[in-house]
């Protein structure tokens, strides 16, 4: 095989993507985020894998701007085929004086293939970080009570006594989005995390990303609200998601988690990703135990440089 970099447009031309990530299109939007961004492909008779890489403080990182990143491949590959790939980027790197560095899926998304991955990565590089990824398993959903704890339980009972309003807002409709986002912004600040998406990313991104937005209300207050996109077949991954502190005590994630989860299941959709609660590696109890505790499952993501 051989590596190639092309431009944007033949890259996409390539037409198999892992998830909406690693889309020339998402590429592109975030661009000025980096030094330069490289498309790869690697061929033999046919083009077996791509990927994108984007150039910051000296490195560069799939992804550069994004949850995780990794090869795309039309098909399940050979392991000896990975590896070959693999080798090929790293020499690559090494000619532009550069290491690099992946993120992968978290395993749930394709346990074998992600599996081989991060095989042919340790093997060939080393691994930098593993986070804990929680994901909702939607088959479950119609035993949901079943199975989640019980302090969980006994909180979704009071919020389901509540005068909530869930509301599936329009995505197209900047002031749906900002709606949405308001809420989010505050709870952010409330807890002092990171908000790294501004409304215009945002409102930009949802251009090229299929997303869905969810407000609760309470006494026609916005009390909650959730940012999700639909990144491959059958996954849906939580951007954002967050209530107003004065309102925790109504439960109000309890319920929008309950709400979402039921939306995405009545949908079809497979998994939904809520994220990792893992920052370098290092757990956020109280996360952890809150995901746990509404029924959600861990898998490993793993960061490997090359």
């Amino acid at each position: 095989m051989q590596l190639y970099e092309v431009k944007a447009e033949e890259y996409g031309q390539a037409g198999f993507f892992a998830h909406v990530y690693n889309k020339s299109e998402f590429s592109e939007l975030n661009k000025g985020k980096t030094n330069g961004v490289h498309y790869l492909l690697i061929k033999d008779n046919k083009t077996r894998f791509s990927i994108v890489l984007g150039e910051k403080n000296g490195c560069l990182y799939s992804p550069f701007s994004a949850p995780y990143g990794g090869f795309n491949m039309k098909t399940p590959q050979r392991i000896a085929y990975m590896d070959e790939a693999v080798a090929l980027l790293k020499d690559w790197g090494k000619g532009l004086g550069m290491k690099i560095k992946i993120t992968l899926q978290p395993s749930v998304y394709d346990h074998t293939q992600l599996s081989k991955w991060s095989n042919v990565m340790f093997r060939n590089g080393r691994l930098t970080n593993i986070d804990l990824n929680y994901h909702f398993d939607l088959s479950r959903f119609p035993h949901y009570e079943e199975f989640i704890d019980r302090s969980a339980r006994k909180n979704l009972h009071k919020a389901m006594n509540e005068d909530f309003i869930i509301t599936h807002l329009d995505s197209s409709n900047n002031a749906d989005v900002a709606r949405a986002y308001s809420v989010i912004s505050i709870n952010r600040k409330e807890h002092g995390y990171p908000l790294k998406m501004s409304l215009q990313n945002v409102t930009d991104t949802v251009k090229i990303i299929n997303a869905d937005f969810f407000v609760v209300s309470h006494n026609d207050i916005d009390v909650a609200a959730a940012q999700v996109f639909k990144v491959t077949d059958g996954v849906a991954q939580v951007i954002y998601w967050g209530d107003i502190k004065e309102y925790s005590n109504l439960r109000t994630m309890n319920f929008l988690s309950y709400k979402v989860f039921e939306y995405y299941h009545n949908k079809g959709f497979r998994i939904l990703d809520i994220g990792p609660s893992t920052e370098d590696g290092i757990p956020n109890n109280g996360l952890c135990d809150f995901k746990e505790g509404i029924g959600c499952s861990v898998t490993q993501k793993m960061f490997f440089e090359l």
